[in-house]
């Protein structure tokens, strides 16, 4: 997948429940369960079922702290860049690590969308705190050009979740 695609995808401004649903599809779009040679094997691994977790439930943390800024808490902005920063250091992970099934990937997400929804607030809440702690160790790990295309990719999208 073409990562600028990717980047574009991303960034789509999640005014309804429908194109938040699409936005998490994308974000998943890179997260594949195994390499392009076993993406017909229905099972998919350890790694991309916490990956889409992780990814999911910092999805829907990132949109909530994006609400309370807009609503006039600034000082939330940090913590949102980082959950962003997290978020982007999964998909990143994974795609470099060579996921990149689509049809997986948003069949993963989805799942773990609609699981996510079950859990009571406090393991959400568990959960998203320990995948923000995750991602990012994982992006102390990435190389400066990892870093780098993380960092424009979350400046985007805050300009999308802000309206800046």
């Amino acid at each position: 997948m073409d990562p600028m695609r990717w980047t574009l995808r991303l960034t789509e401004t999640p005014e309804t429940p429908r194109s938040a649903a699409l936005r998490a599809s994308t974000l998943l779009a890179l997260l594949c369960a195994a390499p392009a040679g076993l993406a017909s094997t229905p099972a998919a691994s350890e790694r991309a079922l916490h990956t889409a977790e992780c990814v999911a439930a910092l999805d829907v943390k990132s949109l909530d702290l994006a609400r309370q800024v807009k609503a006039g808490q600034p000082e939330l902005q940090a913590p949102l860049t980082a959950t962003l920063e997290a978020g982007a250091a999964f998909i990143g992970h994974a795609y470099l690590q060579g996921d990149r099934d689509e049809a997986r990937s948003q069949a993963l997400l989805n799942a773990a969308l609609e699981t996510q929804k079950l859990l009571p607030e406090a393991e959400l809440a568990a959960r998203q705190a320990s995948c923000a702690q995750e991602g990012a160790r994982l992006l102390s790990q990435a190389d400066v050009i990892g870093r780098f295309v993380v960092s424009r990719l979350v400046q985007r999208r805050l300009q999308k979740l802000l309206g800046d």
